[in-house]
């Protein structure tokens, strides 16, 4: 009876530790969700300070931020330059020859045979009158799938 009890006794105490250690990774996945979070939210609040102070707030005489905001006018050009290029390229797709169906003709189709009332019956009950049912050796040597 000892034995069983020892054995009660360090199958709780694993179970506890196990959970111990589940509890803990839990709460350290919460932070660092949480840190995460706030993070992403101090980023987006940076950029959008960064993009007040370059439309609102600019100074030409800074050397320290002037450069980064040149950097932002010449990213500007490039930009634009790129959208009026794809402009382009879809206003020419537009200069297409449209293609339409009037010189097409039609052919007429092929209206399928009709079938004696018994060979659609036969159809309709899955019996096919040339088709004779496999002979009951057939099979015998073919592996078994199972």
């Amino acid at each position: 009876m000892e034995f069983f009890k020892s054995l009660g006794r360090a199958v709780g105490n694993a179970w506890g530790f196990v959970e111990g250690k589940n509890r803990r990774a839990a709460a350290l996945n919460r932070i660092r969700a949480v840190i995460s979070c706030e993070e992403k939210a101090a980023q987006k609040q940076y950029l959008a300070l960064g993009r007040y102070y370059y439309h609102n707030l600019r100074d030409k005489n800074n050397p320290v931020t002037e450069a980064h905001c040149a950097d932002l006018d010449a990213i500007e050009f490039r930009l634009d330059a790129a959208l009026n290029q794809l402009e382009k390229f879809y206003q020419s797709e537009d200069d297409r020859e449209e293609i339409d169906l009037e010189d097409v003709q039609c052919l007429e189709e092929t209206v399928p045979e009709e079938h004696s009332e018994e060979e659609t019956e036969q159809v309709k009950h899955g019996d096919d009158p040339e088709e004779e049912p496999a002979a009951s050796d057939e099979n015998d040597g073919l592996p078994f799938e199972g």
